[in-house]
Order: structure tokens, then C-alpha cells, then sequence
């Protein structure tokens, strides 16, 4: 595709010719972005090497973070506080998209402005809103159901990032010829086996007694499923003295049981939790870890089992879900409401066995099938379908 530049107009124009605008909606991003928000990034960083000439909606505290990055323009600002900001994007994006021309929008994050009808495309990253709404805020689950509902409805395209999200959607609303799957990728620059590098872990990623170290990666809440891999670590420290519970994310929404769960544990000693890391410190974790583990109730699709296979390092998850989709036969698959089944899932994955290496390797090879380059390449496609580059 030709390079364009934007236009405030909201056309994009090159050699003469007026072409159709694009832009990404990105100010659902917060500050400490984790899986959709770190797909909304890369989808952005990867997209401007594709192509140039499309626009971002950024909230207004952000826009010196997408300038840092970005070669993309942000040609609209949103108020920062999420109240003004929701209520903006209802009552107002539609008319601003209006005065621009006939730009296609794409929400990475559920929703898309009322009064605009110009394309309009949604990211639909799972269903629990509807499906377990006692996961979550009862205020989000209100908003989202509707606007799920709302994009089905009223949304010329809807992106899924997993064939496991797309059947949930479609057991909802019935067959939607508007949805596209589109994996998420893994920078493989960035996320990678562990190549003979001294270990340069901080002290903070747990005792250098802990021989071995069983890692979550996630936000704390209720549909990580933490609780019960408290449990499952208490059965598996029982006859180990050497291993250790990384958690890894910050706090989240209903997370007070899990830390009082923690505080009553006999091993409380090895259990670890130190908050948000930025990606350079994750893969540092990553390699300090015997195995991830991920038993996660639902996602959308279970980004931190993909970039674990891509570091190398064994995986434990929930059977029956999306993350069995990605990992693809390369992970040890537990019922997730099993304490004990997931200790012993756990056991084998830390045990470093020929067995354990060679399911490594292999998910190491099926990594290498998922990049963002190539997912933001199928967004294009899905923009270009729309309108996007096309003269108007």
C-alpha cells in the first residue's frame, strides 16, 4: 500500500489524490497497559511499518507517550479522568469524526461512538462481561455488555483475537459474517530463550534458596483464578522446600481474598508478589521462572502463555480454554478448579526432565507462528476492506 500523510481534514492524501482516513482509538489505554492494552501498542507500532497516514484518539495525558513512540499523528484528544472520557466518546467523538470527513474508526477496546456512520470497526476481546459478570465491577459490566451489544449490532467489522472468542460471541448473537479473527503476536526481538546471559534477576523476583520458581503473570482479580493456585502451590511446597509463588501484576479489582489467603499461608515465606514490571524486566523474570503458570478462569486469548512459550519456559493452564487454543499441545493443560491437579501439572513442569525440554522446544517452534507484524498486517486487511486508502 502507497504512503500517505494525514490530514487534519481527516482525508489522506498523496499525489494528488484524496484518499480514505483511518483511525485507531487507543485512549482506553491506561497507564500501566497490560493484555489489551499492550495489543493496542503493538497493533500501532507494528501498523506504521506497514503503512503511514492514519490517525490516533489518544486521551490527553497520553499524547506525549504515542508522540514518543509513534510515528502516527493523534488528530483527536479525549478527556483523561474514564467518566469524562466515556461520556465524551458518546456525546461528542461522533460529531468530531463528522467534521473530519468519513475516517475509518477502529475501537481497540469493545466500544464505538454513537452518531458517527462512517465505518466503524470494534475489537471484541472475550465475553465474560456477559458470561461472569461477577468477575467483574458491576459498573464495567454494564457499560461493556452494551457495548458489545451496541458493536454487533452497529459495527461494519468486529475483530476477535481467538477462534475460542469468536464461538463464545457467536453463541450469544448467532453467526456474524462481520467477525475476523486476528491472533495476537509476541515480539520475538523482545521475548526469547534464555541464550547464556548471566543471570541479572533482582532480588525482588525471589530468594536465590529458591531453586525453583513457579510464576504468574497477570493482574490481581477474581477470574486469574489465584486463589486456587495459592492452593495448588501449598500441595507442591509441601514436598519441595525449594520452590517459590512469583506473582507478577498489579492489584486489581476484588483482589482482597487472595492477599488474606496469602498472609494465612504456612508458606507464606515463598510466596512472592512484586507488582507491574516493565517488559525488560519481564523477560528477566521469565527466565528466572521454572514454569509459568496460568490457569486463568477465561480470557480472550492468554498473552502471557504465547510469550512464555516464546521464552522458553514450560507452561501450566487451564484445559478447555483459549489458552489451550494458543498454546497449541505445548503447554500442560489442568482443571482449573482443581487444587490438586494443578499442583501436580505443576510438579512435572519444574521437574526439567527430557519430556519437559522437549514440550519446550516444541513451543518454542510454535511460537514462532505468531508475530504482530503479521497481525496487524490482517488489520490492515480488515481497513483496507472498509474503505481505508481507497479514493474518495
Amino acid at each position: 500500500m502507497g504512503e500517505y500523510r494525514t490530514q487534519t481534514s481527516g482525508a489522506l492524501e498523496g499525489d494528488g489524490v484524496t484518499k480514505q482516513g483511518l483511525v485507531i482509538d487507543v485512549s482506553s489505554i491506561p497507564p500501566k497497559p497490560a493484555g489489551a492494552g499492550r495489543y493496542a501498542i503493538e497493533l500501532v507500532l507494528n501498523l506504521q511499518r506497514l503503512v503511514s497516514g492514519f490517525g490516533l484518539i489518544s486521551k490527553a495525558r497520553d499524547i506525549s507517550f504515542w508522540n514518543g513512540i509513534s510515528s502516527a499523528q493523534v488528530v483527536l484528544s479525549a478527556p483523561s479522568p474514564r467518566p469524562l472520557r466515556i461520556a465524551w466518546e458518546q456525546a461528542v467523538l461522533g460529531r468530531q469524526l463528522r467534521v473530519r470527513g468519513r475516517d475509518v474508526y477502529h475501537g481497540v477496546h469493545y466500544t464505538i461512538p454513537k452518531g458517527y456512520r462512517g465505518p466503524r470497526i470494534s475489537t471484541v476481546h472475550d465475553l465474560t462481561m456477559i458470561e461472569h459478570p461477577e468477575w467483574h465491577q458491576r459498573a464495567k459490566v454494564s457499560y461493556f455488555t452494551r457495548a458489545i451489544r451496541y458493536a454487533v449490532k452497529e459495527a461494519d467489522a468486529i475483530i476477535v483475537p481467538s477462534e475460542f472468542t469468536k464461538t463464545r460471541l457467536e453463541s450469544h448473537f448467532g453467526r456474524l459474517e462481520k467477525v475476523k479473527v486476528i491472533h495476537h503476536g509476541v515480539d520475538h526481538d523482545r521475548f526469547h530463550p534464555k541464550r547464556g546471559e548471566p543471570d541479572e534477576s533482582s532480588e525482588k523476583v525471589g530468594s536465590r534458596n529458591d531453586a525453583r520458581v513457579v510464576l504468574h503473570i497477570g493482574t490481581i482479580e477474581p477470574r486469574k483464578n489465584l486463589e486456587t493456585l495459592v492452593r495448588a502451590f501449598e500441595i507442591l511446597a509441601v514436598d519441595d522446600p525449594h520452590v517459590a509463588l512469583l506473582l507478577v501484576g498489579q492489584r486489581g479489582w476484588k483482589s482482597d481474598e487472595v492477599y488474606a489467603l496469602i498472609k494465612s499461608s504456612r508458606f507464606r515465606s515463598r510466596i512472592h508478589e512484586i507488582g507491574y514490571v516493565s517488559e525488560s524486566e519481564l523477560l528477566k523474570v521469565m527466565h528466572r521462572a521454572s514454569c509459568i503458570a496460568y490457569p486463568s478462569f477465561a480470557e480472550g486469548f492468554g498473552l502471557p502463555v504465547l510469550e512464555a512459550m516464546a521464552a522458553g519456559v514450560p507452561v501450566v493452564t487451564s484445559a478447555g480454554s483459549v489458552m489451550e487454543e494458543v498454546a497449541g499441545g505445548c503447554a500442560w493443560l489442568c482443571n482449573a478448579l482443581d487444587p490438586k491437579d494443578i499442583s501436580e501439572k505443576l510438579a512435572t513442569a519444574i521437574s526439567d526432565s527430557p519430556l519437559v525440554r522437549s514440550k519446550v522446544s516444541q513451543g518454542i517452534l510454535m511460537s514462532q507462528k505468531f508475530n504482530w507484524v503479521d497481525s496487524a498486517r490482517e488489520h490492515l486487511e480488515v481497513y483496507g476492506a472498509l474503505g481505508f486508502g481507497l479514493e474518495i
